[in-house]
């Protein structure tokens, strides 16, 4: 587990536990930014998987013909 941030990276100020962004500098913790390079792995993998369904049925749909 790891263990919660307490300071910001940029700044230096004091974080509220489990923040998303620094209060006085806005930029983003280390947990915000892992979150979103994880929502950003998710929403690739699920726009690949919809390419390839659609790749998929036009070849099967050409393949009828």
């Amino acid at each position: 587990m790891q263990q919660a941030q307490v300071a910001c990276d940029s700044c230096g100020a004091e974080l509220v536990p489990n923040a998303a962004y620094c209060e006085r500098c806005g930029s983003r913790t280390r947990r915000a930014r892992r979150l979103v390079r994880l929502a950003i792995r998710v929403e690739l993998l699920f726009f690949l998987l919809v390419v390839g369904l659609v790749i998929a049925f036009t070849w099967i749909y050409s393949a009828q013909r």
